[in-house]
Order: C-alpha cells, then sequence, then structure tokens
C-alpha cells in the first residue's frame, strides 16, 4: 500500500479525531471487559483462559482475542482507560487504510479514498471504535479476511485462501458465530472467481474449511478439555463448557429470545428489590426492540448506524456491475461486488432475523460492505454514460436520509464549531479528489454529524451507538438506547477502601451476585472478587452448601446483596436466587453502611446494595470517613 496521498492522510487523521477526541472522558470502558483485562495481567494462566478475576474464579462471556490484545496494550502501557481503548482506535483505523487498498485496486484511487472516508465517518464505526468492545477487532479480521481471499483470486492457492478462512478463524475467537457469517460468501467468491480448474477450486476450499476449523475451535477445545478444577468457569454457560457457550449464549440465544420465569414479589425484608433499578428509571433498553423482519434495519435508528449511503451503494453496484462483461470465472471487479454484496445482504438477512439479544452495535459489521459499495457507486454513476444515473443516485440516497432524520427539525444543534470542524475535513478530502459537488457533499452532513454525536456522548460504551439527538438536546427518555453506563454502588470510593482495609489474605476479598457488581472493585483496586452467578447473575457456578464450604475454610468474607440479582435484565432462576439472597440473611451480619457507604445511592442513580459479613467474629477494621 502506498499512504502518501494527502487526501488518504486527512481521512485517516479525520477518522482519529472522530476517535480520539474526549476519549479519556469514557473511562474504562465497558468495566466488565475491563476487569477481565486486569485479571489477565496477574498471570498468564489467567490470560490464556480469558478469566473475568483475578482469582480465575469464571471466565467473560466471549473468546479472549480482543482482550489478549487489550491486555498486550495494557502491559505495555500501564493499565488505563486509554490503554483498553486505544486498541479500538487503531483497529478502526487499520480497516479504514485495508478496505481504501481493497477497493482501490479494482475500482481507482477515487473510490478507494472515498471508502475509507465513508467508514471513517460510519457512525456505528466510529461509536464501537470509541468503546472497548470486542466489534472493533471483529470488524478488522472481517476486512484482512476479504482482503486475503481477493488476494487469493489473484493467485490461487490452497494456502492463500486457507489464509483468509484462518483470518475468519481469528474472528470466530473474537466474537464467535457471528464471524463466521461471512464464511460462505468468501467461499462462494473464491469458486467463482478463481481461475483454475473446476475440482481444484473445489480442493483448495476443502484445505481451507479445515483450516477455519482447526483456528476457529482450537481455543475453544483446548479450552473444555483441561479439566473443570484447573481453569475458571465457562461465563454465560451453563454445564461449564466452551462449546455451550458458542451454541447458546453466542449463538441460538442470538436467534431465539428465551423464556424467563416472571420473578415473584420480593419479600418484605428486603427494601432494595422493591426499587426500580437506575436502568428502569431512566428508560434504558438493554437490547433493541425493533420488530423481527424484512424492514427491521429500516428503523431510522438503526439505519442510522451505517445506511446513510445505502441507495448509493444499491444504484452505484448495479451500474459497476455493467461495466465489465459478466465471463466465468468471474473479472476482478465482479468478484469484488460479489463480495462486498455478500457480505452485506449476508449480515442484513442474519440481523433481520435475529429474535434473540441484540444491540445496535452489532450492525458495524456492515460497515466495510456498505461503504466499499457506496464508493464504488458514486464512482460509478459518476461516469456513467446515462445522465439520468447521478441525479437518480443524489435524490434517492437524499431521499432516504430525510426519512432516518426526519426528526431533525426538534433538534437544538448547540456544538456547531464541532460540526463545522468535521465538514472542513470532509471538504479537504473530497476537494484533492476535485470532487467539488456540492451535492456529494451535501450526502456527508448527517452521517458526519451522527459520528460527531458519538464523540459528544459521554460515557457511550457499554452498548454504543451513534444518535446526535442525544447530544443536541435534553436526554430522551423516550427512545434511549442504553448506550451509556449503568452506575451501580460498588464504585463507592468508601466502599473499596473498606475492602482493602479488610482484606486479609482470603481467596476473595468480595462475593458478588453477578459480574457487573464485582467489576468496579476489580478494575478499581485489583482485588479478587467472586462474580457466584456470572456476568447476569445466572450461572449455577455455587450452590449454597459449596458457598457455605468456602466461608467455612476461609476462602470468602464478605457479600454483597443487591436488590436486581442480574442485571435487570431478567432473573433466570429465581428459587435459586432467592434461596443465596435468604441463606447469606441468614448466615452473615450485615455491616452497618456508615462504615462503608460514601455515596448516596439514590442521588447518584446508583442501585442500593447491602454488604453482609460471614466471619463477624474477625472484626472489621473501620476506616476514616
Amino acid at each position: 500500500m502506498r499512504f502518501n496521498t494527502p487526501a488518504f492522510i486527512a481521512t485517516l487523521l479525520l477518522g482519529a479525531f472522530l476517535r480520539v477526541w474526549r476519549l479519556d472522558e469514557n473511562g474504562f470502558g465497558t468495566e466488565y471487559y475491563a476487569a477481565g483485562v486486569r485479571s489477565m495481567l496477574e498471570s498468564w494462566h489467567l490470560f490464556f483462559f480469558n478469566s473475568f478475576d483475578p482469582a480465575g474464579f469464571v471466565t467473560l462471556d466471549k473468546p479472549p482475542v480482543a482482550f489478549w490484545i487489550q491486555a498486550a496494550s495494557a502491559w505495555v502501557f500501564g493499565y488505563s482507560g486509554l490503554s483498553l481503548l486505544l486498541p479500538q482506535v487503531v483497529e478502526g483505523l487499520l480497516a479504514v487504510a485495508v478496505l481504501r487498498h481493497l477497493v482501490r485496486r479494482h475500482f481507482g484511487e477515487a473510490a478507494g479514498l472515498l471508502a475509507a472516508l465513508f467508514l471513517a465517518l460510519m457512525p456505528v464505526a466510529v461509536a464501537i471504535d470509541r468503546s472497548n468492545n470486542t466489534d472493533s477487532a471483529l470488524v478488522l479480521f472481517l476486512v484482512l479476511a476479504a482482503w486475503a481471499t481477493l488476494n487469493a483470486i489473484e493467485r490461487p492457492s490452497a494456502g492463500r485462501i486457507s489464509g483468509a478462512m484462518a483470518l475468519a478463524g481469528i474472528a470466530f475467537n473474537v466474537k464467535m458465530l457471528v464471524a463466521l457469517g461471512i464464511v460462505p460468501i468468501l467461499a462462494l467468491t473464491y469458486f467463482a472467481a478463481a481461475p483454475v480448474p473446476f475440482w481444484r477450486r473445489i480442493a483448495h476450499l476443502a484445505v481451507s474449511g479445515v483450516a477455519l476449523i482447526v483456528v476457529s475451535l482450537s481455543w475453544v477445545v483446548i479450552f473444555d478439555l483441561v479439566p473443570n478444577e484447573q481453569r475458571p468457569y465457562a461465563g454465560s454457560s451453563h454445564a461449564n463448557s466452551m462449546v455451550e457457550l458458542v451454541v447458546g449464549h453466542n449463538g441460538i440465544e442470538r436467534f431465539v429470545r428465551l423464556t424467563r420465569r416472571t420473578p415473584r414479589p420480593p419479600p418484605a425484608t428486603e427494601p432494595s428489590v422493591t426499587q426500580p433499578t437506575p436502568a428502569q428509571r431512566m428508560g434504558w433498553r438493554v437490547s433493541d426492540t425493533v420488530p423481527v423482519g424484512p424492514l427491521r434495519l429500516a428503523d431510522r435508528h438503526l439505519a442510522g448506524q451505517f445506511a446513510w449511503l445505502l441507495p448509493l451503494a444499491a444504484i452505484g453496484a448495479v451500474f459497476a456491475a455493467r461495466r465489465t462483461k459478466l465471463a466465468w470465472p468471474l473479472a476482478r471487479d465482479h468478484a469484488s461486488l460479489l463480495l462486498y454484496g455478500g457480505w452485506a445482504l449476508t449480515y442484513g438477512i442474519v440481523f433481520s432475523a435475529a429474535g434473540g439479544i441484540f444491540h445496535a452495535y452489532y450492525l458495524a459489521v456492515l460497515g466495510p460492505p456498505v461503504a466499499a459499495l457506496a464508493a464504488i457507486g458514486l464512482v460509478s454513476v459518476w461516469s456513467a454514460s446515462q445522465r439520468w444515473a447521478l441525479p437518480l443516485a443524489i435524490v434517492a440516497t437524499a431521499a432516504w436520509q430525510a426519512y432516518i432524520g426526519v426528526d431533525l427539525a426538534k433538534w437544538r444543534i448547540d456544538d456547531v464549531p464541532t460540526l463545522l470542524l468535521g465538514a472542513l475535513a470532509i471538504g479537504t478530502v473530497l476537494a484533492s479528489l476535485r470532487i467539488s459537488r456540492w451535492a456529494f457533499a451535501g450526502l456527508l452532513i448527517l452521517p458526519a454529524a451522527w459520528a460527531v454525536s458519538s464523540a459528544l456522548s459521554t460515557g457511550n460504551v457499554m452498548l454504543p451507538s451513534a444518535s446526535l439527538g442525544r447530544v443536541v438536546e435534553p436526554f430522551d427518555r423516550t427512545r434511549n438506547t442504553g448506550a451509556t453506563r449503568f452506575p451501580v454502588a460498588t464504585d463507592d470510593p468508601r466502599l473499596l477502601a473498606f475492602l482493602e482495609a479488610n482484606h486479609r489474605g482470603e481467596r476473595f476479598a468480595l462475593a458478588t451476585p453477578n459480574a457487573r457488581l464485582a467489576a468496579p472493585v476489580i478494575v478499581r483496586t485489583g482485588l479478587p472478587v467472586m462474580a457466584f452467578g456470572g456476568f447476569m447473575g445466572t450461572d449455577p457456578i455455587l450452590t449454597q452448601d459449596e458457598l457455605a464450604k468456602m466461608i467455612k475454610r476461609g476462602e470468602v468474607r464478605f457479600v454483597v446483596l443487591s436488590g436486581q440479582g442480574s442485571f435487570g435484565l431478567g432473573t433466570g432462576d429465581e428459587d435459586r436466587r432467592r434461596g443465596f439472597i435468604a441463606w447469606v440473611r441468614a448466615n452473615g451480619t450485615r455491616v452497618e453502611p456508615s462504615l462503608w457507604r460514601g455515596l448516596d445511592p439514590w442521588q447518584d442513580r446508583r442501585q442500593p446494595i447491602g454488604l453482609y459479613d460471614l466471619r463477624p467474629a474477625a472484626g472489621v477494621l473501620p476506616i476514616t470517613p
């Protein structure tokens, strides 16, 4: 690749600015993941097994590759919020650079640069690259797999197409089954375009399939082969199995919304249960509830993440395909169009049909193909012999953008200087291309503004998404997507000081019903904390008898209980949860809040908690107010 084009440098600088400006305000990002990275720094054992906590009790609920990259950054630069967030910025910019290279090879410099610009400005891409979610790494490895596939088509061999599938396998170890959505289209593109005999293509794809399976399942199989007592529990599984996690939580549950038992009324002795969680009080949604169906991605909020230039991409792709006569094997430009179009169509169908756990930021995987097709489409309609092609593309795209931004008239834009800065940078790139047509520049105003909204939304990390309305008017309780962090009471500095002062060598300084309550303690102190219910509080890791034995052996002393046992997302096994609560209350002593509470949970919108001492005879060391 050549990186000496001023316009490309300007594009990267623009993308970097959107991703790093005010990045420090995002803290540690999603603290569940940040806690896991801090734990991995404790030992190679915890690093390899993707442990959530420093004691190696339970794993994170995602595969390890993205967290390994974050841990490497934290090891080099020291553990901090920025050292965990910067890898995603780099991954996002690398995806921009690789996409430019891919598109430029077959469609020219202008198309390559426009593809880079469109991805750099993609609202959902900016949002995820400013968080510590794993999707930035996923997108990068998918783009690399596409690059390797097109390379393999130009110089066909089993080794080269196997390399492409190996990259898809690495993507699997970033986010499991969702990464494999691209595999059928990679195989189809190679089969349709590689200039070698039919049976050789079949043989190459067979070998690459083996490579895909080996790379994809290597870590999962090793994990499950290690005896349970020698590794952490597989988080978010019910049978302590990574294979189950692949098939269940990160597989079937993305398509089928599991029915959970309706919780019974809480006992009167637990007042905190009767209070709504911060998420409930603030109207946050923890998953997107747009109905499943073919028009799901036409929802304004979802379309606003990635689809601003979709009509241009669709119309332009048709004109681009007509520029070269169809042949078999496919010509290089047709192979590229098949890859980008198939990539977008495959994931579009998957997300439209996903009736289980679904968040807006999942749409980041649609960023590269849509950006590539829009860039190719723009160049194609610009040079099309039909004079009506250009006006058609402009009018259709403008109408679509008007639909997405239909509520714009209600907004009060206060951040004009920031938006002007982004527009100036965009104009510089377009001017360097000698495409000084204000119509095209105008089509980038709304997506650029939405991209800027991600930088202006402090704490847009847990469920990252873009929405201009979030920053130009007061908090919208009617259309919130749960993008910001849900505050919890375990980040209370006085509680942390109390736990540090009273940790006397126990294996666990604290036990909590879910990882959400444990994460702030691990992130801020590095203390070993046991999340005995896993991420959401629903993992059957411990029984009451096992917890009692651990306490008797002196492995656990303090337990935190909250009104909501599983993040407010549902309660799973309600009888089991209430049994734990009753057992702790019966066998422990409630620690007087004046000894450890420094913040008013209701004033700070934190979920109230209670602290219990299971070994009160040991006494507690008071801390100064």
